[in-house]
């Protein structure tokens, strides 16, 4: 297999900047591994706070048989989390890394492939 296609995979499959580590930048590798955990990171805690805090209501809504669309609808927009920017956010960060960290890895591995074949 072809530097450049292991470098794609490793980032795409793997985990992004894995592929940039493969082929030996492993600070750049290591920078985008960072920045995607962050985002990660952010974006599930950004979520399991939305939960626990709408897990209350809902269930006070089921006990008294009172849960009905609007209901719900009102309460989530109720909450303190009430915007989603933070998660689009970091989910727009988190799949910026994975894209750019997969045609980085296989342009990468490309000039690592002719350079072998020239030298």
């Amino acid at each position: 297999m072809k530097p450049a296609t292991k470098g794609l995979v490793f980032s795409g499959l793997v985990y992004p900047g894995a592929g940039q580590i493969f082929l030996g930048r492993i600070y750049t590798g290591l920078g985008i591994i960072a920045l995607a955990t962050v985002s990660l990171f952010v974006l599930i805690y950004r979520m399991a706070i939305r939960f626990y805090r709408a897990i209350d209501p809902l269930l006070e809504m089921l006990a008294t048989k009172s849960l009905t669309f609007q209901n719900f609808k009102s309460m989530l927009s109720q909450t303190e989390y009430a915007s989603w920017d933070m998660e689009v956010i970091s989910l727009i960060v988190f799949v910026f890394c994975w894209a750019a960290s997969m045609v980085h890895a296989y342009y990468l591995g490309k000039s690592i492939g002719c350079s072998e074949l020239q030298g």
